[in-house]
């Protein structure tokens, strides 16, 4: 699950009881404000918060005993998480790219194209061949370069580019909290795994859905005698 929470605007007790309904094993915040961050603090056994009062806030939680970083970017980093699950070790990231509208805006064009830039040179040395997640606040819909970009390294899992015959995803952001939803800009990107299931939840008191997707692996692990060579 992820969420832009919009720095302790979000409904606290709304938001306690969509995460009892849904019960994510993992949890990436955006915008996470330190009243959000003591709720989840308390609900998740492992998480690494760093919670702000502006928009830089940000946070894992996890039911899963994991290991915590930080994904070095231009101008707000970026987090990852990593835990074994079944046959696999799983990487999560966790994504609150620039907004594109912020003056001066050819700056954050700028700041937005090193971002991808700096996470794609991190996801050659970190990722491997591990199942792979990355989800977030891109600020971008489909018709924006960033998204695009991201698209062609890893597929939206969201919109069945992995293969899957999709419904159009929901929107997932609107001008004011309340409103209604105008634009898909919160997404999740996978490598060597497959949706199964996917779900954006309305929150209170905040301009973000939650966009929720359970996910399988389907790397595939070539083992000795089974068509390799040693």
């Amino acid at each position: 699950m992820t969420a832009n929470l919009l720095v302790d605007r979000a409904d606290l007790a709304h938001l306690s009881d969509v995460l009892s309904v849904v019960d994510p094993d993992v949890l990436l915040v955006q915008e996470l404000g330190p009243s959000t961050a003591d709720l989840l603090a308390a609900r998740f056994s492992h998480h690494d918060l760093r919670p702000q009062l502006d928009a830089r806030g940000r946070g894992i939680a996890t039911r899963f005993e994991a290991d915590f970083g930080v994904i070095p970017l231009p101008w707000r980093s970026g987090m990852w998480t990593g835990f074994a699950h079944g046959a696999d070790r799983w990487l999560i990231g966790n994504l609150h790219a620039r907004n594109p509208i912020v003056f001066p805006w050819w700056r954050s064009v700028r700041i937005r194209a090193g971002q991808l830039d700096a996470l794609f040179s991190w996801a050659d040395r970190v990722v491997g061949d591990h199942p792979f997640v990355l989800a977030g606040d891109m600020n971008a819909s489909p018709a924006w370069p960033l998204y695009r970009r991201l698209a062609t390294r890893w597929p939206d899992v969201v919109a069945g580019g992995d293969g899957r015959d999709m419904p159009r995803p929901s929107p997932t952001w609107g001008w004011r909290p309340g409103w209604p939803r105008l634009l898909r800009i919160d997404h999740v990107f996978g490598g060597g795994v497959r949706a199964v299931a996917t779900q954006v939840v309305p929150l209170r008191r905040t301009d973000h859905a939650a966009v929720v997707v359970d996910l399988v692996s389907i790397v595939r692990k070539v083992r000795v005698g089974e068509g390799a060579q040693a």
